[in-house]
């Protein structure tokens, strides 16, 4: 019995970190002015909607230009993560309890944080409604509500998580099962994979199998592990100098590699994952471990 370390994750589109400018005035983002009455609860000059790294960070800037008081940010959870860590996490470098702190106490100061969740985005109007049947009105809006997980996408998932050797660094709930995964690793195929669907960080299936690769050196596993990694994409990285780069790494660790294959089904009582071959729509291989 060997581990099936599946990194996978599949969103339904939303958008990230993007600055909208609405309505009919024309105004340069130097020329935004912070009258008492865009103060009010229900309308603010700035509205960002999303607490995670992105909103914060362009919460925080825009506070610096309109004053905090006119800056709100529109957040459901009460628990703020930082995921580029659970990459580390996954690896066994970091605790997961590093990655997450208290939603408030990363808030910026005199910033508004709304605890709601948004339901209606309407851009004719400059505004938003929310899930507590609020209607907040704005001047410029931040889109940053990242990115939802659709692991439904590939048959077998998000069920096959229950089974202790399937594990994914993108969400909170499964990270720490691909840590167990390489720990309880004895022998054979460990697999890791890249979708063919936009994914909150696309060097994070690599970083996880580099990461694996050097755990098991340390602990003399790496001998009796095959390593493989699957990727929808045709190349190892879009810029030809970062490629040829992590070409020679891929070669140096004995690493396979294989372009154009896209995980579809995941057998976790089989051990088992099925890759479609791009290239050939309908052509599939299973792979075991």
């Amino acid at each position: 019995m060997v581990p099936l370390v599946a990194v996978v994750s599949g969103p339904r589109a939303q958008l990230f970190a993007c600055l909208l400018r609405l309505g009919t005035q024309q105004v340069g983002p130097l020329q935004l002015h912070t009258g008492a009455s865009h103060a009010a609860r229900n309308h603010y000059e700035v509205l960002v909607l999303g607490g995670g790294s992105g909103g914060i960070t362009m919460a925080a800037r825009m506070k610096r230009k309109v004053g905090a008081e006119n800056v709100a940010i529109v957040e459901p959870s009460e628990r703020h993560f930082y995921q580029p860590i659970w990459t580390l996490v996954g690896a066994g470098a970091k605790q997961l309890s590093s990655s997450g702190r208290p939603t408030a106490s990363v808030i910026p100061s005199g910033v508004e944080w709304i605890k709601a969740r948004v339901t209606e985005l309407n851009p004719d109007k400059n505004c938003i409604h929310t899930d507590d049947d609020e209607k907040i009105s704005y001047r410029y809006l931040i889109i940053a509500l990242g990115i939802q997980l659709d692991y439904e996408k590939i048959k077998g998932l998000p069920e096959g998580f229950a089974h202790p050797k399937i594990g994914s660094n993108y969400s909170v709930k499964t990270v720490e099962k691909t840590w167990k995964a390489l720990q309880d690793f004895k022998e054979g195929n460990a697999i890791f994979t890249f979708p063919n669907t936009p994914v909150k960080c696309a060097g994070a299936p690599q970083k996880i199998m580099y990461l694996s690769e050097a755990y098991f050196r340390k602990t003399g596993k790496r001998s009796k592990a095959n390593i493989i990694f699957n990727t929808s994409l045709g190349a190892i990285f879009g810029v030809k100098k970062y490629a040829d780069a992590l070409q020679e790494i891929i070669q140096e660790r004995n690493l396979t590699v294989n372009y154009k294959k896209n995980l579809i089904e995941v057998r976790a009582d089989k051990q088992e994952a099925v890759f479609e071959n791009l290239d050939k729509p309908g052509e599939t291989q299973v792979i075991s471990v």
